[in-house]
C-alpha cells in the first residue's frame, strides 16, 4: 500500500498563511453576526467546535466520541467539578481530532492516496469478523447507528492514512543504539537497585478496647491491657522454644495466622514496604531472630520473626536491557511526534470555538 500513498504530486498550500487565517476569521465573525445571542449559543451547541484549514470539525463529533467518558464521569461527579472534568475531556478529544484532520490533510496535499481494492478488502475483513460474514446485518447495523457505507469508508482510509503516517514521520525515525542503552542505565541506576528484602511473618493482637483494673505489687490498683499481657505471654513461649508459626496459628488475629503468620519478603519502601514503625526493628535482626512485643500507633501489639535476608544488590544491564530498549523508544517517539505535529500546525491554519 506504501506507493499508493506516496504519491510524488505535491500541492503546495497557500504561502500566505496569515491571509488565509484573516479570510477564516472575516468568515466567521460574518456568519455570527447574523444571528441574534440565542442562535449563536445553538450554532456552538450544534456546529463549530474548530476550523483546520478548509475542514471544519463539529460538536456532534466530540459529543460523539465523549458520550462513554461523559457517562462514567457522572458516576463520580456533580456540579462544577462534572462540569470541568466533561470540558477537559471534549477538549482533549477535540486536541486529538485536530491532529487526525492535519495529519490526514498534510497526506493528501503530498498527492497520497489510499486504493479503493484495500478499503474494500477492510470491508469485507470487517462483515467476516464482527458480523459472521453476513453483510445484511453489517448495513442493518449502519442504518440503526445512522451511518452510511460511504462514511464507513471515509474511516477506513483516515485510519489507515493516521497509521501510515506515524509509521513514516514517528516510527521508522526512531533509532535506539546500544550506548543510549547504557547511558540510560548509568544515568538511571536507583531504578535498576533492589533494595534489601527481608522475609518474616508476623503475630498480630488487636489492643483492647477498654483497660482492665489489677492490683499491683503495692497493693494499688493499676490499669493494664489483658491483650498486652497475652502478648507478653507469647513472647515468653518464643523465647523458651515455642515454634513461631504454631503460635501464630493460635494466638494472632491477623489475616495471614492459618499460614503460620508467614508474610514473605519485605523492603523498607516500594510496593513490598512493611510499615515504618516495624521496619527499623526488624532491620537490626539476624535470621531466627524475633523482636520483642512492639505496640503500635494504630492499636495493635505486633510480634515479628526474621526468616531470611536478601542484602541490597544491582541488577545487572543484561536483564533490563530490552526493559531499557523499550522506554528509550518510547520516550524517543513522544518527543518525535510532538515535534512532527508541530510542524504541521506551523503551517496550518487552526481556529478552535470550544
Amino acid at each position: 500500500m506504501g506507493r499508493f500513498l506516496e504519491k510524488a504530486v505535491l500541492v503546495r498550500r497557500p504561502r500566505n498563511l496569515w491571509l488565509l487565517a484573516a479570510v477564516h476569521t472575516v468568515i466567521w465573525t460574518g456568519v455570527c453576526f447574523l444571528f441574534t445571542p440565542a442562535a449563536k449559543a445553538q450554532m456552538l451547541a450544534d456546529g463549530i467546535a474548530a476550523v483546520v484549514n478548509d475542514k471544519v470539525i463539529t460538536y456532534v463529533q466530540i459529543n460523539q466520541q465523549v458520550a462513554d467518558t461523559e457517562k462514567l464521569l457522572r458516576q463520580s461527579y456533580s456540579g462544577e467539578d462534572l462540569f470541568q472534568r466533561v470540558k477537559e475531556a471534549k477538549l482533549n478529544v477535540l486536541r486529538a481530532l485536530i491532529e487526525r484532520e492535519l495529519i490526514i490533510q498534510d497526506f493528501k496535499t503530498a498527492g497520497g492516496f489510499i486504493p479503493d481494492t484495500y478499503v474494500n478488502e477492510r470491508v469485507n475483513d470487517l462483515i467476516r469478523t464482527d458480523y459472521g460474514g453476513d453483510r445484511i446485518a453489517f448495513i442493518k447495523t449502519m442504518y440503526a447507528r445512522g451511518t452510511t457505507m460511504q462514511k464507513v469508508r471515509d474511516e477506513i482510509k483516515d485510519t489507515a492514512i493516521v497509521g501510515y503516517e506515524r509509521n513514516k514521520n514517528v516510527v521508522q525515525t526512531v533509532l535506539v543504539s546500544p550506548y543510549q542503552i547504557e547511558q540510560y542505565y548509568q544515568q538511571n541506576l536507583r531504578l535498576f537497585q533492589q533494595d534489601e528484602q527481608i522475609k518474616v511473618a508476623t503475630i498480630v493482637l488487636k489492643k483492647g478496647l477498654f483497660p482492665s483494673q489489677k492490683t499491683g505489687p503495692d497493693g494499688k490498683q493499676i490499669s493494664y491491657d489483658p491483650q498486652e499481657e497475652i502478648a507478653d505471654e507469647i513472647l515468653y513461649k518464643l523465647d523458651t522454644g515455642t515454634d513461631f508459626a504454631e503460635l501464630a496459628k493460635t494466638y494472632s488475629e491477623s489475616s495471614n495466622k492459618d499460614d503460620g503468620g508467614e508474610l514473605g519478603w519485605v523492603t523498607q519502601n516500594g510496593k513490598t514496604a512493611i510499615r515504618p514503625d516495624l521496619w527499623d526493628p526488624i532491620a537490626k535482626l539476624q535470621p531466627g531472630q524475633h523482636t520483642s512485643v512492639i505496640a503500635t500507633s494504630d492499636g495493635y501489639y505486633y510480634i515479628v520473626l526474621v526468616e531470611d535476608r536478601k542484602k541490597s544488590s544491582m541488577t545487572p544491564l543484561e536483564d533490563v536491557r530490552s526493559q531499557i530498549e523499550q522506554t528509550v523508544i518510547s520516550e524517543q517517539s513522544q518527543l518525535r511526534q510532538q515535534q512532527w505535529l508541530d510542524s504541521l500546525r506551523a503551517k496550518s491554519f487552526i481556529k478552535m470555538f470550544l
